[in-house]
């Protein structure tokens, strides 16, 4: 079963100027370029020029009018005025003054038109260019950034490499950096940048080699990146420390070594174990090898460490409550401080326990209690009246949002406004995002209003919609895959297996891809042979996913081994309660002649999704009905 769906944008020029703006540009004069730069001052709404005093402008001003009276001797030379030498040098230096070269206010104007276009690459390559010439690390820092939208990952080397020139302090243009060599497969120079990094977090080591693991972790290359965090610890940790331990957990499990790595965990946590992070990792890694009283008693060590740390009280939480002891769950949030988090969290927990009441009173508090960021408060409050199935309540929420959750609040706004009907206007509000955003929040636009569509019963609208992002973001892969299964359920199986493939192509290693171009030939094809190989390798990628794990029982099925077929069956109904698994387990059921459980399995199918096309249509199948 494939898994379903699940900034440049200021400081751009507006459009009406948009031509007449480059034409200025272009032409590089002094005046030419002193009349693109008020054009831009004047019409951008939150640009890189928005930095430039008007105090600066008027001196340009003065150097135009002295270039002007150069260049035409019929006007007086009078009119051409400097500042005494001792004003100029008693003036206090202004960190914050950006750079005065022409050339380099050239490469950041063109960039700021390009962009404005959606030419991101072409920006980066312009900021790039004003970056180099630059002394100013911010511009290095915004070619970085733009480069990263733009997907330039070279060129995000080659900015991140100039921004910590400029910056040594700046631990963000190292990460940058090496993050973006280790795209690249340049592990000398990511190497290079790593070691930096742990330079500069020497004082907090263990948050160092934190960042260290998370750029190594999405590396394919399990022998190399191995080899770099070999050199690593054994020139900054011996290789024998906790801190150096726990990396190499951290490591070994990414590339799907979760005995060894729960071993090098063990071998830190008796080093120190009064290491609450180490602990809670170990027991993360005891749930994913199914060994979940292990587990337990791994995070309670965790938590009587540092019983102030939420990411680890949540973890424990959440075991507690899979293991039926909600009280104990609920006891560990209580003794968390109350931020807007662990409100919503303590509802979430409340509402499990059928204690609407407590979930009420606890919704309530957003109204009363005054939090130090208003905006998490109204971000969780909105979360938590959609939860109580207040929409109105929640939209209103929503829309008082700011900063980092407002892309978010949004998204949900328009799929709240789609679920009280007014589809047009939840559809406007996705418009409205992706207009002059970075590509990354026009791909989530694009995708939530194809899902908006297609639960709306207009898969071919949604198709339309998919097929438009895609041809402004033809690289984006999330984009593609989305489109592939519309295009599954529209009966263009050409087209999705053209686009399942095309992502395969550039990501050998995407497990969703690969089992929904598997499943979708074993499900309506006769192509078994060809679709078990690739359900087989997205198996091999990832073996705890409950779709695949769908997946690989459903070939088995189609290939006659139903013993086998029930048993995945079985395991991804176990980990994942949807109405597709439910529909596939109940036929392999039935088959076996365990019609009574197969009935069972139906309509615990129907609770959960009573609208499933694909349940219905199986029991209808069988002679049952929904």
């Amino acid at each position: 079963m494939p898994a379903v769906f699940g900034n440049f944008k200021s400081g751009m020029v507006k459009s009406w100027v948009m031509h007449p703006f480059i034409t200025i540009v272009r032409s590089r004069g002094l005046v030419s370029w002193l009349q693109a730069v008020i054009l831009c001052f004047m019409n951008c709404d939150y640009c890189f020029m928005k930095r430039i005093p008007w105090v600066f402008i008027f001196a340009i001003l003065s150097m135009a009018a002295c270039s002007t009276a150069q260049e035409s001797p019929s006007e007086p030379v009078t009119k051409a005025v400097s500042a005494p030498a001792e004003t100029i040098d008693n003036e206090p230096p202004d960190t914050e003054l950006p750079p005065t070269d022409p050339d380099v206010m050239y490469h950041v104007l063109a960039a700021e038109v390009l962009g404005a276009d959606g030419d991101f690459a072409g920006a980066a390559s312009e900021y790039l260019e004003a970056a180099l010439i630059s002394e100013d690390p911010e511009i290095a820092e915004r070619a970085a950034r733009v480069a990263v939208s733009a997907g330039e990952w070279q060129l995000v080397a080659l900015a991140s490499d100039r921004w910590a020139m400029l910056d040594p302090s700046s631990l963000d243009a190292r990460e940058l950096a090496a993050g973006s060599r280790l795209r690249e497969g340049d592990f000398v120079g990511a190497e290079y940048q790593l070691a930096h990094i742990l330079r500069m977090t020497s004082n907090t080591p263990d948050h160092g080699w934190r960042i260290v693991i998370a750029l190594l972790a999405p590396v394919n290359d399990q022998a190399r990146a191995n080899k770099v965090l070999d050199r690593l610890l054994e020139e900054f940790d011996g290789g024998s420390n906790a801190s150096a331990l726990f990396a190499r957990s951290r490591l070994a499990a990414n590339f799907g070594e979760l005995e060894q790595a729960f071993e090098l965990a063990d071998q830190a946590i008796r080093l120190d174990p009064e290491r609450a992070d180490i602990l809670a990792w170990s027991g993360r890694l005891a749930v994913n090898l199914g060994n979940e009283t292990l587990a337990l008693s791994r995070y309670q060590q965790a938590w009587e460490t540092d019983p102030t740390d939420e990411q680890i009280a949540m973890a424990y939480a959440e075991l507690l409550k899979r293991n039926n002891s909600l009280g104990s769950a609920q006891k560990v949030l209580a003794r968390l401080p109350d931020t807007p988090d662990m409100r919503f969290a303590r509802s979430v927990f409340a509402l499990d326990g059928g204690d609407r009441e407590s979930a009420e009173s606890l919704y309530s508090g957003f109204s009363s209690v005054e939090y130090k960021d208003p905006s998490s408060a109204s971000f969780q409050a909105d979360q938590s009246a959609e939860l109580l199935g207040l929409q109105s309540e929640a939209i209103d929420w929503y829309e008082e949002v700011t900063g980092e959750n407002s892309i978010r609040s949004t998204v949900r706004r328009a799929f709240l406004l789609a679920g009280l009907g007014d589809i047009e206007d939840a559809r406007n509000l996705l418009v409205q995002l992706r207009v002059g955003a970075e590509s990354e929040i026009r791909s989530q636009s694009y995708q939530a209003e194809a899902q908006i569509l297609q639960e709306a019963g207009n898969p071919e609208a949604a198709f339309q919609v998919l097929s438009d992002g895609l041809k402004l973001l033809p690289e984006d892969v999330s984009l593609r895959y989305s489109r592939a299964l519309v295009a599954v359920g529209l009966g263009r199986l050409e087209l999705a297996e053209s686009d399942l493939r095309e992502i395969i192509s550039v990501q050998p290693n995407n497990a969703a891809a690969i089992n929904a171009l598997g499943y979708t030939l074993a499900d309506l094809t006769d192509r078994y042979d060809e679709a078990e190989e690739l359900i087989l390798l997205a198996y091999e990628l990832q073996p705890d996913d409950a779709s695949i794990i769908d997946s690989m029982g459903w070939i088995a099925y189609k290939l006659g081994r139903l013993a086998e077929a029930e048993s995945y069956l079985r395991e991804a109904w176990k980990i994942m309660r949807n109405a597709e698994v439910a529909a596939h387990l109940g036929e392999v059921l039935w088959v076996r002649g365990q019609k009574a459980e197969a009935r069972s399995t139906w309509q615990l199918g129907i609770q959960l999704e009573g609208d499933n096309e694909i349940l219905r249509k199986t029991m209808q199948r069988f002679g049952e009905s929904p």
